[in-house]
């Protein structure tokens, strides 16, 4: 009988060891009673609108720059005394100019000259350092008129560098992509050709500008301006 008793004794202790066990592992691992996911609750704010939905909502794309008229690069205003460094020469732009994102790789800077009262398309500068030489780049120059124009040139120098100034007047047979042998040119008559070649402490460079006669006209006097700018940059 006492072996009887004893023995059931131990049965009841292990049971009661059993349930003990069971119920801590609820109480530690609540989570494990429930294998569908688990999610948080809402909270009061998140229920009626979070408060800083800036910090909920994901961050919109920025809207896409609307194009300028007619396709061409977005335009901006330079700002007087504004300057930019190419082949390690500093030029200052003049107001009025409108700067541009460059159409290609081989321009550095472009520019758009506002045309004159009674011309139809604006000028055009662009900055591009010399490949091929002044001669080569002179001969292209005078295959873009209709007629070869005879050319001025004016030679002087700024800050102690070399400048050519090369003026060309004719129809221009103008192309939106001069480099595209497909594209049919245009011709646009009483048009001009104005540029500066400088030879830069990092090598010598471009700044060509075209357009309706009176339109460079109307920027002569600033063109001279942006030459007599031309400065070694600073290091």
């Amino acid at each position: 009988m006492k072996f009887s008793t004893r023995f059931i004794d131990i049965l009841v202790s292990v049971r009661v060891s059993l349930v003990t066990a069971m119920l801590l592992l609820v109480v530690v691992f609540p989570g494990c009673s429930d294998s569908r996911p688990q999610h948080e609750e809402p909270t009061p704010e998140e229920a009626r609108g979070s408060a800083h939905p800036a910090l909920k909502a994901p961050i919109p794309a920025p809207a896409a720059a609307a194009p300028a008229a007619g396709g061409e690069p977005a335009a901006s205003p330079w700002k007087p005394g504004e300057a930019f460094v190419v082949m390690g020469l500093k030029v200052k732009a003049p107001e009025g100019w409108l700067r541009q994102k460059p159409a290609n790789r081989m321009r550095k800077a472009q520019f758009k000259l506002p045309h004159a009262e009674n011309d139809t398309f604006d000028g055009e500068l662009t900055v591009i350092p010399a490949f091929g030489g002044m001669d080569a780049n002179l001969q292209r120059w005078k295959q873009q008129f209709k007629e070869v124009p005879e050319p001025l040139i004016n030679k002087r120098k700024v800050a102690g560098m070399e400048v050519s100034i090369v003026q060309l007047d004719g129809t221009y047979m103008y192309k939106a992509r001069p480099m595209d042998p497909a594209e049919a040119a245009q011709p646009r008559p009483d048009y001009r050709v104005l540029a500066a070649v400088v030879q830069a402490p990092g090598g010598q460079v471009f700044f060509k500008s075209f357009g309706p006669r009176a339109t460079m006209e109307k920027w002569q006097e600033a063109f001279t301006d942006m030459v007599d700018s031309f400065a070694p940059a600073q290091e």
